[in-house]
């Protein structure tokens, strides 16, 4: 067995030393890797002692390391995250360590909230309850209430407004989408409505007649010549834009695929948005109407859906039948009852500016106390004394009319 073993020379001053070893000008080993480093005056290897002479800061000392440059960085440098500040004083810098922040801990009173809110309480910056109510989010009537039709001189039915759109504005640009319902009063006897109509024929009470008249309509060109149902659930999930077309109906509002409703005498081809409909023979009704029954839907039957021009003021003018209760198939007399010149007055909504009082409004809360209004203009007001302020807002608006 044979050893390469190097040949080794004798110095006096390190030493048997590997032959051919080299030395520089301060008697560092080259060879063996090593170099002088004149902040430490020694010789050292850069991979295994740092040097200063080799980096300004630990971030450079560290960025020559990413670049591949063999040397070696402080310990310290694993652990500072900001540059080091320097000390005149000092030949190698002196690294600055971060000091934490602790957290201001605020702890919640113990005490209880003597009231119930229905909506939770007000929270501070630190979660803490301050025993101050969160008011309900506002209902489209509390932000666009709309006036709503008289129920007076009617002896079956109410008409009622609703709008589809948000204060004017989520619909067709330039438009307000409405449907028409007509909710049936209490004990009148009314089973159903099976019909609107319209007929020239006059009577004593209206020598003009019972036109059924609607106005000047958007019409979605996608659903054109679709008039009696509404649309279905498919189709608006499709083109959206068709949840605002205009349609008649008698309960449906999702389309009528089974041919529940018919029309004869009313012309829709001619119904657009230059153009009303105006029906003086002619009738929207149920194919069977002795099998529906309105009585458990809520009272409320929607007959229409309109898209008008925003801020237009039409009025609506329909007249409707329907079965009573005691409605016997058998019966040559049919049983049944009669509405004549329901009217709908549109009134567009207006937007209520919050904290001001609407001109619709009867009765105002002001943050402590309630006050009357009148067109916009607060009235007579409780005298409480309050321990908080709360949210103005209207309790009671002009609107609100028997059956609704």
């Amino acid at each position: 067995m044979f050893l390469n073993i190097s040949p080794l020379t004798y110095s006096q001053t390190t030493g048997y030393e590997p032959i051919g070893a080299s030395r520089d000008d301060n008697n560092c080993l080259i060879s063996a890797g090593y170099s002088w480093c004149r902040s430490s005056k020694e010789c050292v290897r850069l991979w295994e002692t740092p040097c200063q002479d080799n980096f300004v800061s630990c971030n450079d000392c560290l960025n020559e390391q990413r670049n591949g440059i063999n040397i070696a960085c402080p310990e310290s440098c694993d652990i500072v995250t900001i540059d080091p500040v320097y000390h005149s004083d000092l030949e190698i810098p002196v690294p600055v360590q971060p000091v934490p922040v602790q957290p201001v801990v605020r702890r919640c009173s113990e005490v209880m909230c003597m009231m119930y809110c229905p909506n939770g309480h007000q929270q501070d910056e630190y979660g803490c309850q301050m025993c101050q109510c969160i008011d309900p989010p506002p209902t489209q009537s509390q932000e666009c209430p709309l006036t709503q039709p008289t129920c007076v001189g009617y002896n079956f039915v109410c008409p009622k407004i609703t709008e589809i759109t948000h204060c004017n504005l989520g619909g067709i640009n330039g438009h307000t989408t409405y449907q028409l319902s007509l909710v049936i009063q209490d004990n009148k006897n009314v089973k159903n409505i099976y019909a609107i109509y319209g007929d020239s024929r006059s009577d004593s009470s209206n020598d003009e007649g019972f036109v059924m008249s609607f106005p000047p309509v958007y019409q979605s060109p996608i659903y054109q010549g679709q008039n009696l149902g509404g649309v279905s659930e498919y189709m608006t999930g499709l083109f959206p834009d068709t949840s605002f077309d205009s349609w008649l109906t008698i309960g449906l509002t999702t389309g009528d695929p089974q041919g529940t409703i018919s029309s004869i005498g009313v012309d829709f081809s001619k119904w657009d948005e230059s153009s009303s409909l105006d029906v003086d023979n002619g009738a929207v009704f149920l194919m069977d109407p002795s099998d529906i029954d309105f009585s458990s839907q809520g009272q409320e039957i929607i007959i229409a859906q309109l898209t008008i021009p925003t801020y237009t003021s039409p009025t609506i003018i329909v007249n409707a039948q329907g079965k009573t209760l005691d409605y016997d198939p058998n019966d040559i007399s049919g049983k049944s009852w009669t509405e004549k010149n329901i009217l709908f007055p549109i009134i567009p909504p207006v937007y209520n500016v919050p904290g001001t009082v609407p001109v619709n409004c009867n009765s105002w809360f002001d943050g402590c106390n309630t006050c009357s209004a009148n067109n916009g203009i607060i009235g007579v007001c409780t005298r409480m004394m309050c321990f908080r302020e709360e949210t103005p807002r209207c309790l009671q608006y002009s609107d609100a009319t028997p059956g609704h």
